[in-house]
């Protein structure tokens, strides 16, 4: 996992994002406005977000850019597995329900 690494996950009451903590883009806080799936017949994400605090020494156009799309799909990848981790060591810890 990358937690504590790459970025520090943050929520404030319905609210969420994360810092990034590490490498070209430290210090970036962006905002998670909406991540869900939009059509179940396909695996891809819809994300909305939104930069809540950049460095003056990061440029509008590199938060724009492919390499900040990246390290932000690396970090959604990231949240997910742990999420769904999380839910399986609850489900399997569930003795009334049927375990997976």
């Amino acid at each position: 996992m990358l937690r504590n690494e790459l970025f520090k996950p943050w929520f404030v009451g319905d609210d969420w994002g994360f810092e990034i903590i590490d490498g070209e883009f430290k210090n970036v806080t962006v905002q998670i406005e909406k991540l869900e799936w939009p059509n179940e017949d396909d695996n891809q994400l819809a994300l909305d977000y939104h930069v809540v605090h950049k460095p003056e020494l990061i440029t509008d156009e590199e938060i724009k850019g492919d390499t900040f799309k990246a390290i932000i799909e690396v970090i959604i990848n990231d949240i997910l597995k742990e999420a769904i981790n999380d839910l399986k060591q609850t489900r399997d810890n569930d003795t009334k329900e049927f375990s997976t």
